[in-house]
């Protein structure tokens, strides 16, 4: 059987003009190479021409409703974003952008593991916390970032996921709603005998407990509302998550990609969510327990919990399953937090 190359149908000939541009050689030059995770509504791909590699994502706007205005809004401000923060001296950034002049093809440096990066949480015990302590540093830097209201307005980092956060009603519906509490019970005593999840079994139990405390919940859910009283005067990244992060294991430095969600938020609203992925990942967080925005963990708890009961998006998607092990873990970092 003769292989076929299907390597150029990644990303379109536009794209592979753009990616060979960059790179300084002719588009018959250059290898193209598929890459897992990320977004799949966007083409996306690794192309190098020699020793030189980059990073190409591309919005295929005849796939996408409305002709990808959405997706191309997103991609725009990335560029522009992550060349705000540069002028304002952040490093944790990817060190080369650049967007073709149509707006539908972004270039990115490539963060190759070949080179020593990780984009994932490194397997070491000890590897592990002079990760999450790099991660948790870039948080924080990020957070002193200042931006003109007018930069606010024309990049759209309005306080969008703080505020929907901080309305959500999950935690006043599962202790108003007995038929929500059973259904969670039920759901959190599967996970609690899943073989593969063994290191939140103690963390989808304290949640039944709480599901059978209504008090308990009510309090929960009236220091959630509290969240609402915090100032959105931090920028943040909004998707800290170990996908969306290049971390090098030679030289500690991180590089935060994806920033389509980044926005103006509360203290703390990065490392929270970071160390919702990292417990949820089997790392016991407890000595970054200062790092933990206590009013953000409680309304993460509801959030999920009320999302991880609707229908799957897709067969075999995960996403609910995602949601439920998240709303136990923040659980977990609300008990923590100072």
């Amino acid at each position: 059987m003769v292989k076929i190359d299907t390597s150029q149908d990644l990303i379109s000939r536009k794209a592979q003009k753009f990616a060979a541009d960059e790179l300084g050689c002719r588009i018959v030059d250059i290898k193209i190479h598929a890459v897992s995770g990320g977004y799949s509504r966007n083409r996306r791909a690794l192309v190098n021409c020699g020793d030189k590699w980059i990073f190409v994502k591309e919005v295929d706007v005849e796939l996408l409703p409305s002709d990808g205005a959405e997706e191309l809004a997103w991609l725009r401000k990335d560029y522009e974003l992550v060349n705000a923060l540069r002028a304002k001296g952040y490093k944790s950034i990817p060190d080369t952008n650049r967007l073709s002049d149509d707006g539908h093809v972004l270039l990115l440096s490539a963060y190759r593991s070949e080179d020593g990066w990780l984009w994932s949480l490194p397997e070491s015990k000890d590897k592990q916390r002079r990760y999450i302590d790099a991660i948790i540093n870039a948080t924080n830097e990020l957070e002193t970032v200042k931006f003109e209201p007018s930069q606010i307005k024309s990049m759209h980092l309005f306080p969008y996921f703080r505020d929907k956060l901080a309305l959500d009603d999950g935690l006043k519906l599962i202790y108003t709603n007995e038929a929500t509490r059973d259904a969670l019970v039920y759901k959190y005593n599967q996970i609690s005998k899943n073989k593969k999840l063994l290191h939140i079994r103690k963390d989808a139990l304290e949640m039944i407990s709480l599901f059978n405390n209504k008090l308990r919940l009510k309090n929960l859910s009236l220091d959630s509302k509290e969240l609402i009283k915090q100032p959105n005067a931090s920028f943040g990244h909004c998707d800290v998550r170990s996908d969306n992060i290049a971390y090098n294991k030679f030289t500690g430095e991180v590089k935060f990609v994806d920033w389509n969600w980044a926005s103006m938020a509360s203290s703390r609203f990065g490392s929270t969510e970071f160390l919702v992925d990292m417990t949820r990942r089997g790392v016991d967080t407890k000595p970054w327990a200062n790092s933990v925005n206590k009013q953000l963990a409680a309304s993460l708890v509801g959030f999920y919990a009320k999302r991880c009961l609707e229908d799957p998006l897709s067969p075999g998607n995960t996403l609910r399953d995602v949601q439920a092990e998240s709303a136990a873990v923040a659980f977990s970092l609300y008990d923590q937090a100072k």
